[in-house]
């Protein structure tokens, strides 16, 4: 009897001890490397808005100034191919064939796969005809401190209630998964996304993009242009748009940024580019270039689409591919 007591001891024992050490071993990963169990999405928003390079805008988007090499690393270069290129576009793209090529846009990255872009950009295209490329600062330079990457797009997501419009396209943002993970490097980053419903009425923001120097010009600039520009309320926007003689809407999903003298605005090739602002040494993505009936003329703001109002949706699309 006392053997069998002895026993159920011993091996209660040693079924514990083991226990202990079990629990002891899992643990280890966390001792040695605490980053295991934390979500790549969480890692990524944690890590999000933050530029290595802190100068802004050192000369033209119009009336705005070369950004800086690094200074938004977020940055996207959209190309949206022609279908008769089609299978042969990687070779066309080798020899600088630019009939390939039928519009241009900006973007944001927001994740190690994702990239936000005006839904007008985007809303007729293939995945398979359209290019990004990140860590981009003047185009097709071979001397910028860091190489930039291209990648090609596996899925596009359109906001389901994006509509063309004669006047500004209506919930006018899509999301590009990318087809492969992005390495984040000083010059490539992700932006953060703002919380929803945030106003940042009267703040300055930031519009960046390789679009026309002036109204109706063709010529773009191979340096990436900063600009900054006032929020606006929407009331305000419309007044000046109809003092212009222009009746346009400005609904809740959109943004309107400038100065009422104007002298500074995207334009032409900025579509689907950040309008960004810094808070707490982070930068938000508030806004995407969406329209606007001249450039940085007087009394017609910038039209963008208001990041705030389809955050929710934004996130979701990101965990759909």
């Amino acid at each position: 009897m006392k053997w069998t007591i002895c026993l159920i001891i011993f091996l209660y024992t040693k079924t514990a001890a083991e226990n202990k050490l079990l629990t002891w071993l899992r643990k280890l990963p966390k001792l040695f490397n605490p980053r295991q169990d934390i979500p790549q999405e969480k890692k990524d928003v944690e890590g999000c808005g933050i530029a290595v390079n802190k100068q802004t805008a050192q000369r033209r988007i119009v009336g705005g100034d070369d950004a800086g090499f690094g200074t938004f690393p977020w940055q996207a270069y959209i190309r949206i191919g022609s279908s008769r290129c089609n299978m042969l576009m990687s070779i066309f793209e080798l020899i600088g064939w630019k009939q390939c090529w039928i519009e241009r846009c900006g973007g944001s990255l927001i994740s190690r796969r994702h990239v936000v872009t005006a839904g007008h950009c985007v809303a007729r295209a293939q995945p398979r005809h359209v290019r990004v490329t990140l860590g981009d600062y003047v185009i097709n330079s071979a001397a910028e401190p860091l190489p930039a990457y291209t990648f090609g797009v596996r899925t596009i997501k359109v906001h389901p209630l994006f509509k063309f419009t004669p006047q500004a396209d209506r919930f006018d943002v899509a999301v590009l998964t990318l087809d492969r993970n992005v390495h984040y490097m000083p010059h490539i980053a992700p932006i953060c996304l703002p919380e929803r419903g945030s106003d940042f009425l009267g703040q300055y923001g930031w519009a960046a993009g390789w679009g026309a120097l002036s109204p109706g010009s063709r010529l773009r600039p191979r340096t990436l242009q900063a600009v900054d520009v006032p929020v606006l309320d929407n009331r305000v926007c419309e007044r000046w748009h109809r003092a212009n003689g222009i009746n346009v809407v400005k609904y809740p999903e959109m943004l309107c940024a400038g100065y009422r003298g104007g002298g500074k605005d995207s334009c032409q090739g900025d579509s689907g580019g950040p309008l960004m602002l810094e808070r707490a040494g982070r930068w938000y993505l508030i806004g995407v270039v969406s329209a606007g009936y001249s450039c940085a003329s007087r009394g017609q703001p910038g039209i963008y689409h208001r990041v705030a109002h389809t955050v929710d949706w934004i996130s979701h699309a990101t965990t759909l591919s």
